[in-house]
């Protein structure tokens, strides 16, 4: 890239020339000595203004051509700039494009993701539907079940679709204790038989404690299920014989009852029974099988526990009873002996005098005949 040539070389060859121009016109005329002289003076400064203005045209000349290197070499560096810039343009043009073919990948993956979410919506309002439909009915099934006299039964035919799982040889049904009949039992290795009753306990307490929020209320309620849940459970132990059945039984509860006795299990053990949950039923049953085979060899120590229990717990009963209405008998026997005794002893001293003064007179009608006779 280059400038016009400066001001100063342009003045400098305008005095050339017309210095020039000078000494043609003086020579043409042929002029005296003084007159070429004159000229020739006017033409050395003009020469001499020429290599003046010269030296500062060359000066200027310099000045610029460093400019014009100077505005080469930043035409070079802004030539590489653009260079660059065209490779990052082009670099952002392919990362553009490949921006590009990435959203229009990202929404066509938003569609079908908003394809497939509309899906799940209408599915899970299909779903909660049903959900809210089945829980009506269980709420229905539970309230004509809880509601009603039956309740035992229909635990006892949940129980039965879960027994009948295992092995027939396993099951004893209406399996007669005494005078009683519990109405499911596991023959055991040993072929003693493992009592099972179904206690569909404290259903009404279960619905209020779902439904109570207050802390307080609902530790009361839980309360109350747990002495309801153990009582019933309790009733087991009227199946127990050591000679025929183990030394504990089971009762089986719904396991939203089972959920909130979890401290009545100690308890319910103390009384020989074990509280067991319907959805742990098989598993625990199965546990206590394999248990009694492995052990088997220990089955007559066993039964001689179960019977030493049996004892104790007869050896308790005869010592209440003892100490509570026999003793009283006993005391009423003791008075009754002692007030019959005094009676009796009137009733010897009255006969004593009656014989007393029945022989005294037949003392004297002795010797009256005597005296007759003599």
């Amino acid at each position: 890239m280059t400038e016009a040539p400066p001001a100063a070389l342009l003045a400098a060859a305008a005095l050339v020339a017309a210095a020039a121009v000078a000494v043609a016109l003086a020579l043409r005329k042929r002029p005296s000595g003084d007159g070429v002289a004159a000229a020739l003076g006017s033409l050395a400064q003009g020469v001499a203004a020429v290599q003046t203005t010269v030296a500062a045209g060359q000066a200027e000349l310099r000045a610029l051509s460093e400019r014009v290197l100077a505005l080469e070499q930043r035409q070079s560096r802004v030539d590489q700039g653009i260079a660059g810039l065209g490779a990052g343009l082009a670099e952002q043009r392919a990362m553009a494009r490949g921006l590009a073919e990435a959203t229009a990948a990202i929404r066509d993956g938003l569609g079908r993701a908003a394809e497939e979410l509309a899906s799940l919506r209408t599915h899970a309002r299909a779903r909660q539907e049903l959900e809210a439909r089945t829980a009506e009915s269980i709420r229905r099934l539970e309230a004509v079940i809880a509601g009603s006299q039956t309740k035992g039964a229909a635990g006892e035919q949940i129980l039965e679709s879960v027994f009948a799982r295992l092995p027939p040889e396993w099951q004893v049904r209406n399996f007669r204790v005494g005078d009683r009949t519990v109405e499911f039992g596991l023959r055991l290795p040993n072929r003693l038989v493992l009592p099972i009753d179904s206690k569909w306990a404290a259903t009404p307490l279960v619905e209020r404690f779902a439904a109570a929020e207050d802390p307080a209320e609902r530790e009361r309620l839980r309360a109350e299920i747990e002495a309801a849940v153990l009582a019933r459970a309790r009733e087991v132990r009227k199946y127990l014989d050591p000679r025929v059945t183990a030394s504990f039984g089971v009762a089986a509860v719904p396991d939203a009852v089972y959920d909130l006795c979890a401290g009545i299990h100690a308890d319910a053990f103390q009384s020989s029974v074990v509280l067991v949950s319907y959805s742990l039923f098989v598993p625990y049953l199965l546990l206590v099988f394999q248990t009694t085979l492995r052990a088997e060899r220990h089955v007559d120590l066993e039964r001689l526990e179960a019977f030493l229990a049996s004892v104790e717990r007869h050896l308790g009963a005869l010592q209440e009873e003892l100490d509570g209405r026999l003793a009283r008998s006993i005391t009423m026997l003791q008075n009754a002996r002692a007030d019959m005794g005094a009676h009796l002893a009137r009733v010897a001293s009255g006969l004593a005098a009656l014989g007393i003064h029945a022989g005294s007179e037949a003392a004297s009608g002795d010797g009256a005949e005597r005296e007759r006779g003599i």
